[in-house]
């Protein structure tokens, strides 16, 4: 697959408005569960080939999404974890991409930064300045912490991918772990989601149950389904 792009070559005003369109956000939320090909995004969302080719260019041009050829299919991901901040509020308006961050951040500092916006007190107009700049250093602090939780997540659930590919063989089940690992926990959701049967998922689940590897739960809202 070729190299990410770097988060900070990506443009926010293109990023926003790649996902200011429902459809394209749609297609977003499906490859965030697997890779797909032009004629799965179509048949999956209802779309036109043309109108989903067409969305896909455009996450392509924002960096959004990446694609590789198998086959004679040309399969489209999410190749990396973006975070948006959008901040809008009477006077100000700013948005910022989140960059990935392994910055170590411990609690009493985390405790400092709050205790010492908590407690400013402007009375002067260069005071406020000063408490301006001291709002915007909390806020990139803050930030540098999402970004640092979004990558550790990310590391994790990579791992849990990996760990699943290397001790299920059967395909289906597979997909089925996967599902339950994004939170895809109903088996007529997961096989919407996989493009599977419903009679395939339900026979996954059950040799999963067996093996001891997931559990049915059966809540007020009816039966899902929990890796153990």
């Amino acid at each position: 697959m070729p190299k990410s792009k770097d988060v900070r070559e990506i443009n926010v005003d293109t990023l926003l408005e790649a996902i200011g369109s429902e459809s394209r956000r749609r297609i977003l939320n499906l490859l965030s569960k697997k890779p797909c090909y032009v004629s799965e995004i179509s048949y999956s969302l209802k779309m036109a080939p043309k109108a989903v080719i067409e969305h896909l260019e455009k996450l392509e041009r924002a960096g959004l999404v990446k694609s590789f050829e198998e086959g004679r299919r040309r399969y489209y991901y999410i190749d990396k974890t973006l975070r948006i901040e959008v901040l809008i509020s009477p006077h100000r308006f700013k948005t910022y991409i989140g960059e990935n961050s392994t910055a170590d951040l411990k609690l009493d500092e985390i405790e400092s930064v709050i205790g010492s916006i908590k407690n400013f007190r402007a009375k002067t107009m260069s005071e406020m300045c000063r408490m301006l700049e001291k709002a915007d250093e909390v806020q990139r602090y803050f930030s540098r912490i999402q970004s640092m939780i979004a990558l550790r997540l990310n590391e994790v659930f990579e791992g849990l991918v990996n760990e699943i590919e290397r001790k299920i063989e059967d395909d289906v089940e597979r997909l089925v772990l996967i599902a339950l690992t994004k939170g895809i926990d109903r088996d007529v959701e997961i096989a919407e989601a996989f493009g599977l049967s419903y009679d395939e998922v339900t026979r996954a689940l059950e040799s999963l149950m067996r093996k001891g590897i997931v559990k049915k739960v059966v809540n007020e809202t009816g039966v899902v389904w929990k890796i153990k």
